[in-house]
């Protein structure tokens, strides 16, 4: 990734996440990467759509009469289209340069390697014999969308060197479940393209995983979750990497 952003250290930045009203915690990824860019020198701060802190209490922190904001999200869909520009237009009309999501920079594809790597290592199989599979959120209201999670997933494929690698949704075909079961003849490796810790990573995934492992029995190759993507230390970067760019 670039080191010489088009940024400096006296322009405030803004992370933009979804948040949860269940789940307290839900922004701690985007929470540690904001800290990780304060310890640097950055001036940041975080806001949610669903919870505190709101975008409102954010901006009134930063106290610039200019932030751009990047949206801590994995694909630029309805949030990062509609939702986010529509509350920032709301509270700051005119102030805020926007920039692209998280998700759709090139480098997460280097983050789905690192975490396939470290996976194959856990397991103690060689990459070329494992499989990977990166699940991601999708959309049954508008499926079948150009996904960053599959132009990632065709990257690493070209260039990793795993037995197979695949992208998988929850809410639109390739639906997880069926991308696993066609594995089950390899190792795999699983990375959840998720920014926010929330019900998908905290029960969805889990569910699905449970299930795999039931039906690959106790004599089946293993199943590993590996984390999620939005954890990486390098998205950090990706950060600030996203807001040299904002528009």
């Amino acid at each position: 990734m670039r080191e010489d952003y088009d940024l400096s250290l006296n322009q405030p930045l803004l992370l933009i996440g979804h948040g949860s009203a269940r789940y307290p915690h839900a922004a701690a990824p985007m929470r540690l990467h904001a800290q990780t860019l304060r310890k640097r020198g950055w001036s940041v701060e975080i806001a949610v759509l669903n919870g505190q802190p709101t975008i409102a209490d954010a901006l009134v922190r930063l106290g610039s009469a200019t932030v751009r904001a990047v949206p801590f999200f994995m694909e630029d869909g309805y949030f990062s289209k509609v939702a986010i520009p529509a509350a920032l237009e709301a509270v700051a009309p005119g102030s805020v340069r926007y920039a692209e999501p998280v998700g759709v920079h090139d480098a997460m594809a280097a983050i789905m390697v690192r975490q396939a790597q470290a996976g194959c290592a856990a397991l103690g199989v060689p990459p070329g014999s494992a499989a990977v599979v990166a699940i991601g959120h999708g959309s049954s209201s508008s499926p079948g969308r150009a996904l960053a999670l599959h132009r990632h997933c065709s990257r690493v494929a070209d260039t990793a060197g795993f037995a197979a690698v695949r992208a998988a949704c929850l809410e639109e075909a390739p639906f997880a479940a069926d991308v696993l079961a066609a594995l089950r003849s390899y190792p795999v490796i699983v990375t959840g393209y998720f920014a926010n810790r929330a019900s998908h990573v905290l029960e969805d995934v889990p569910t699905l995983l449970a299930a795999e492992r039931a039906a690959r029995g106790t004599t089946g190759l293993p199943v590993r979750f590996q984390g999620c993507v939005a954890d990486d230390p390098a998205m950090a970067e990706i950060v600030l990497e996203q807001a040299a760019g904002a528009a």
